[in-house]
C-alpha cells in the first residue's frame, strides 16, 4: 500500500490504471488497496476534466478535503502552525504564528491552542501534527535530549505531551532533518541522492542525505557542526562551550557584529537598506561572517563530498551577490576535488513544509514498508 502513496505523492492525482502501470501489479490487486486506503482516509476519489473526453474521468489523491495534517516550527524567536493536505500542500489561509514562549509549559499550552484553532478552521479529519523542533531529538526514545538555544526542551517528551492533550498522533523531526526532507519533496533536492543542507539562521545546524538515507547517527544527534569550536577563546554559546561556528556563522551572529559597528541597535532589515544603498560600513562584518560560514560550508565538503550544498539563511538574500563570494571564500578552504563536485545553492525547502513531510513519513509507513 505505501508504493501507491509514494506513487500519489510523486505524480499527484491519477487513474486506477495509471497506479497499476507504474506500480506493476495486477488491476484486481490495484482495486483492493486503493479501497484500503480509502477505507484509512488517506486517499479520496476525484473527477477532473480530460481533453477530448466528453466526461471528467475518475481519478484518486492523497487526501486533501476529507482529511488533512498540521505542521509546527518552533524556533527561537517564533513559532508557526499551518495545515496541509496529505499531498503536503500547506494551506496558508489556516496559517497561525505566534512568539515562542519562555517555559516548557507555555509552549505546550500556546502550541495546543493553536493547533485546535487551526483544526477547527479546517475541514475534514485530522490524522496528526508534525513539528520540526531545534536541538538533539532522541529518535531512540522520541524526546528533545538537548536544545542549547531552548533549554526548557531539554529532556522534555514533548511529542507525548502533545499527544496527551490533542488526541492524535504527533511527530517530532529534528529542524536539519526537516529542512532535508522539505528539500526533497518540496525543493530542489528532489532525486539527488547526495546533497547536504546547511542552515545559518537561528544558529547553525547541518543535515546530510548520502545515498538516498539521511544520516542520523546512532540516537539521532548526527549533523550538529554549530557546536564545533572555531575559536577556542570565543563568545559562550548556548551549548556550554565557547566558540563554537554558530556563534560567529549565523544570520544572529552577523547581526550582533554589525550592531556593534555601528554602535546601535539596528533591525536587519535596516542593515539589508543601508548595503543596498551602497553603504560600505557593514560590508565588513558581512565579510567575517562569510569567513566562517566558509570554514564550516567546507568542513561539510570535505568530509560528505555531496554533489549539492543547500543554504539556508537571511544572509544569503542581502545584496551584492553574496553566494557568489562564498563560493569564492568556500573554493579557497576546500579541497579541490571535493569542491568542484559540488553545488552550493541557496535552498528553497523550509522547516513548516519538512515538519509535514517529517509527519508524512511516519503515517504513510504504518500501512507498511518501503519496498523496490
Amino acid at each position: 500500500m505505501r508504493r501507491f502513496l509514494e506513487e500519489l505523492r510523486k505524480r499527484g492525482p491519477s487513474t486506477r490504471a495509471d497506479l497499476t502501470r507504474a506500480i506493476g501489479v495486477t488491476p484486481p490487486t490495484s482495486s483492493s488497496i486503493i479501497a484500503d486506503l480509502l477505507n484509512t482516509g488517506f486517499l479520496e476519489e476525484t473527477e477532473i476534466a480530460v481533453p477530448g473526453k466528453g466526461r471528467p474521468g475518475r481519478y484518486f489523491r492523497l487526501a486533501t478535503e476529507s482529511a488533512f495534517i498540521i505542521g509546527a516550527t518552533i524556533d527561537i524567536a517564533d513559532c508557526e502552525v499551518a495545515a496541509a493536505g496529505l499531498d503536503g500542500v500547506l494551506r496558508k489561509c489556516n496559517t497561525s504564528q505566534f512568539q515562542t514562549p519562555h517555559n516548557y509549559d507555555a509552549l505546550v499550552a500556546k502550541l495546543t491552542a493553536r493547533v485546535r484553532k487551526v483544526v477547527a478552521a479546517t475541514t475534514g479529519k485530522c490524522l496528526g501534527l508534525g513539528v520540526a523542533v531545534p536541538g538533539l531529538v532522541d529518535s531512540l526514545h522520541h524526546r528533545v535530549a538537548f536544545s542549547p538555544n531552548l533549554h526548557f526542551l531539554d529532556n522534555r517528551n514533548l511529542a507525548a505531551d502533545l499527544e496527551k492533550v490533542l488526541g492524535f498522533p504527533v511527530v517530532l523531526t529534528q529542524e536539519e532533518h526537516a529542512l532535508c526532507l522539505s528539500e526533497q519533496n518540496f525543493g530542489g533536492a528532489g532525486g539527488l541522492d547526495e546533497f547536504a543542507v546547511v542552515d545559518f539562521s537561528s544558529g547553525v545546524g547541518m543535515g546530510v542525505v548520502s545515498r538516498g538515507v539521511y544520516i542520523s547517527g546512532a540516537q539521532g544527534f548526527a549533523g550538529e557542526i554549530g557546536h564545533t569550536t572555531v575559536e577556542p577563546n570565543g563568545r559562550d554559546c548556548g551549548c556550554g562551550n565557547r566558540g563554537c561556528l554558530e556563534t560567529v556563522a549565523s544570520d544572529g551572529a552577523f547581526l550582533r557584529l554589525a550592531r556593534s559597528l555601528a554602535g546601535e541597535s539596528l533591525t536587519f532589515e535596516e542593515i539589508e537598506a543601508s548595503l543596498e544603498s551602497r553603504d560600505t560600513k557593514f560590508l565588513g562584518a558581512l565579510d567575517s561572517t562569510l569567513d566562517y560560514i566558509a570554514i564550516g560550508l567546507a568542513t561539510v565538503v570535505n568530509l560528505f563530498n555531496p554533489s549539492t550544498v543547500f543554504v539556508h539563511g537571511r544572509l544569503f538574500s542581502l545584496p551584492g551577490d553574496v553566494l557568489a563570494k562564498l563560493s569564492t571564500k568556500v573554493e579557497a578552504r576546500a579541497l579541490s576535488p571535493s569542491y568542484r563536485s559540488a553545488d552550493i545553492r541557496i535552498g528553497t525547502g523550509n522547516k513548516l513544509h519538512g515538519a509535514v513531510a517529517g509527519l508524512l513519513n511516519q503515517l504513510f509507513a504504518s500501512v507498511g514498508p518501503t519496498l523496490g
